[in-house]
């Protein structure tokens, strides 16, 4: 048997990685289901053509939510366990790094969906996202990890 001992203050890294993070999602998921109706694109597509998103701005505008939802997606399970991982020997830097991934993450979401700028390139206001994610990265493998097993 194993026994994982973790620090007092781990609710708070809990908090944002298992509560915080999927919540962003549902956000992400609300935010394209909104452009949907208003895009013309029916269920399974999806996303909007090109000629749809020439003569509808609503349909450009929920190809790029649908598109800053599943990079969400693609980054939100790795963070999560990240954040959870490096929680067990840094609880605070972890939940410090986790609210900072959200806060990138949600102004991804704002510049890619609100910003107007063309071809979606608003997200640059939050991809320092990947910093923030490196950085826990890091601190599970070279901090958390070299604890666990021996190199």
């Amino acid at each position: 048997m194993v026994a994982i001992t973790v620090p007092d203050n781990y609710g708070a890294v809990i908090g944002v990685a298992l509560g915080a993070i999927p919540v962003l999602s549902f956000l992400h998921g609300m935010v394209v289901s909104g452009f949907r109706k208003e895009a013309k694109v029916p269920y399974p597509h999806s996303y909007a053509t090109v000629e749809q998103c020439k003569s509808n701005a609503k349909a450009e505008q929920f190809n790029c939510a649908q598109r800053a939802h599943a990079n969400f997606l693609e980054n939100a399970p790795q963070t999560m366990l990240f954040t959870l991982v490096a929680g067990l020997k840094y609880p605070q830097l972890a939940t410090a790094l986790g609210a900072g991934w959200l806060v990138a993450r949600s102004l991804f979401l704002y510049g890619y969906v609100y910003s107007g700028k063309p071809q979606g390139k608003g997200r640059y206001l939050g991809g320092f996202f990947w910093l923030v994610q490196g950085a826990l990265w890091g601190l599970s493998v070279f901090g958390v990890g070299r604890d666990l097993i021996s190199f």
